[in-house]
């Protein structure tokens, strides 16, 4: 029955993000929105360091920057005093910084790299129903021309938190509705306080107010202000937004234009399971909660990295049970997302003095704490999330801090590349360091081998003397050993490569 590989369904930045992933991997697939054009505004706004770690797989990071605004810290303050400063250098890798690039340009960015390679979105196609069988999905898509069937082995549902896919598959989706009203905007500010490479959140008796510079012009402004919660969600007026910095911020800044502004209330709900048969769950369609931290967008983009190579390596004959691990490893990272972003969202927002104070001084004492700090920069930055319980990934031991699961760091070599620059090939790495040149590797897979003297301070301690990484087309090291044990490599092999027999001796 399968004509292609994957429909996937939703063009904004996690389906655009799967295609190019589905592009790159060739995979053979379509990409539909039921929208006739992009959003022209955008809620989502930030791009973390792990995010562009994967943008730089594409070959896009630097031109993102480019276009975005980079910001080096972030500042709490409560009730006028400063009990944190956040400083975004100490996030790990190439980009300790935050980028703010509103969603609609991540989108054309997306689509431009699309195109580039080939693929395209198909626009004004909606998933109106679809059967799963043995073979695969059989889809029917409502269009200006009527109804088309699409047969594919697999289907993807990037369709946001209304998701038809997900409603289709019956998969619920538990959770709750925040009674927190929120007014965003888009404003040009003047005073001698407006924020310049730092984004500040204002607290104060249960009011939040979130400031940061998009471009020399135009700031990002949330409020919640505790008198409209329990109300009726209502359209904001520039008036709201001058109030709230008046009341929370103090006069040094003002509101003087908006470019545009919206009401929106936060949903904190979560897919009972990422994979229903042939059809698996991406993004919002899987995960939604608080804007805390900025991860949402920054989620669903890893959640199609994760599992993109996985339905490459079942299309070339792994075992289908590879695409469990999707859920087991990307459930876990929603799990935990949204039980931090929910206690955090809690506690911003209260107006009991009691829980103000120590909140404050909880943030402000832990924020004195090197390993606290590098929790809180990993989390906010995304490089700290690590798959080791995953049913697919293989430690069998060795030298090095460098742990099977965890995310693999980058180094500069001397001969001015990158370590995981062969990554860009949209197949694994094999890593051999101080080891013999001849070993055992997975089929299909680059393999590097490299003295510990060629990486950087960081990298080195990682990477242990004498041992063998396998680091996944996602960036992650499914497994680790010493070089030389065979048996302890095709014990992975048979996770996650096509057969056991396709081990190959490389020299």
């Amino acid at each position: 029955m399968t004509e292609i590989d994957v429909l996937a369904v939703g063009a904004g930045p996690t389906g655009l993000a799967l295609a190019v992933e589905l592009q790159r991997l060739g995979l053979s697939y379509r990409l539909v929105e039921k929208n006739p054009e992009p959003a022209r505004y955008s809620q989502a706004l930030v791009l973390q360091a792990r995010t562009l770690e994967q943008f730089e797989r594409y070959g896009i990071a630097e031109t993102a920057i480019a276009r975005g605004r980079a910001l080096h810290g972030a500042d709490l303050i409560s009730d006028h005093r400063t009990i944190v400063h956040f400083p975004f250098e100490r996030i790990p890798g190439r980009y300790p910084f935050v980028l703010f690039l509103p969603q609609s340009e991540t989108e054309r960015l997306l689509i431009e790299h699309l195109e580039a390679l080939g693929g395209r979105v198909e626009r004004s196609l909606a998933l109106r129903a679809f059967t799963d069988g043995a073979a695969g999905v059989e889809a029917q898509l409502d269009g200006a021309g009527g109804t088309q069937t699409v047969r594919a082995r697999w289907l993807i549902g990037c369709d946001g938190a209304h998701s038809a896919v997900r409603r289709l598959a019956h998969v619920p989706f538990v959770g709750d509705t925040v009674g927190l009203s929120f007014f965003l905007a888009d404003l040009e500010l003047c005073g001698p306080d407006v924020p310049e490479d730092d984004l500040r959140v204002y607290l104060r008796h249960g009011d939040v107010v979130f400031i940061a510079r998009l471009d020399e012009r135009v700031h990002r402004v949330i409020v919640a202000l505790h008198e409209e919660q329990g109300h009726e969600l209502r359209e904001p007026t520039l008036e709201d937004f001058a109030t709230a910095i008046a009341r929370n911020v103090g006069p040094g800044i003002t509101p003087v234009a908006s470019h545009w502004m919206t009401p929106f209330r936060i949903n904190q709900r979560k897919a009972t399971r990422y994979r229903a048969g042939s059809a698996f769950l991406a993004g919002d369609a899987s995960h939604i909660h608080s804007p805390v931290a900025g991860q949402g967008m920054n989620t669903g983009i890893q959640d199609v990295a994760n599992l993109a190579w996985k339905l490459a390596a079942v299309r070339a004959g792994a075992p289908d049970a590879l695409l469990d691990s999707y859920d087991a490893e990307r459930g876990a990272v929603g799990e935990a997302l949204l039980a931090t972003t929910s206690r955090g969202l809690a506690a911003a927002t209260s107006a009991n003095p009691l829980v103000e104070r120590i909140r404050d001084a909880v943030a402000s004492f832990a924020s004195k704490f090197d390993p606290i700090v590098e929790r809180l920069v990993g989390f906010v930055s995304e490089t700290a999330i690590a798959y080791r319980g995953s049913p697919i990934v293989r430690d069998a031991g060795g030298a090095g801090k460098l742990h099977a699961g965890d995310r693999a760091p980058d180094s500069d070599l001397p001969e001015g590349t990158r370590l995981l620059a062969p990554l860009r090939q949209a197949r694994a790495l094999a890593l051999v360091v101080d080891a013999a040149a001849a070993r055992d590797v997975l089929a299909d897979t680059t393999v590097v081998a490299l003295s510990a003297a060629q990486l950087d301070a960081h990298a080195r301690e990682a990477y242990g003397a004498g041992m063998l990484y396998v680091v996944r087309p996602d960036g992650y090291v499914g497994y680790r050993g010493r070089a030389d044990d065979r048996d302890a490599l095709a014990s992975y092999a048979a996770l996650v490569s096509p057969s056991f027999d396709k081990l190959r001796m490389t020299s």
